[in-house]
């Protein structure tokens, strides 16, 4: 798994590519853990690279979304793949934050959390 951070504007993006599964995913949840004490508050994971992602990668988001959730802050996911987003579908977590195309539109459009 390779992850790459960068910043635009009060957004922090992280683009994650390979696998997030219980071997990969400590690097991503340390990175996460680094920006939230940063004090951002608004964390977008693109997934346009990401082939593979179980439960152990999940949990990661639901981590941060509700350490987010706890300070006002935001979390979305832009680019994820058909077969990860019928995994999303079956969680629910469509539902749990904002779900983009790709990096564009999600910078381009005001985040909601959603109340389920």
């Amino acid at each position: 798994m390779d992850i790459v951070q960068k910043k635009s504007k009060h957004i922090m993006i992280l683009e994650v590519s390979g696998r997030l599964d219980t071997r990969t995913s400590t690097e991503l949840e340390n990175q996460v853990l680094q920006i939230l004490e940063a004090g951002h508050q608004h964390l977008l994971m693109d997934f346009s690279n990401l082939d593979y992602i179980n439960s152990t990668g999940l949990r990661i988001l639901v981590m941060t979304f509700q350490q987010l959730s706890r300070t006002g802050g935001q979390l979305a996911v832009c680019g994820i793949k058909d077969y990860i987003l019928e995994i999303f579908d079956i969680s629910g977590y469509d539902q749990l934050f904002p779900l983009f195309a790709d990096q564009n539109e999600a910078l381009d459009t005001p985040w909601r959390i959603s109340a389920g």
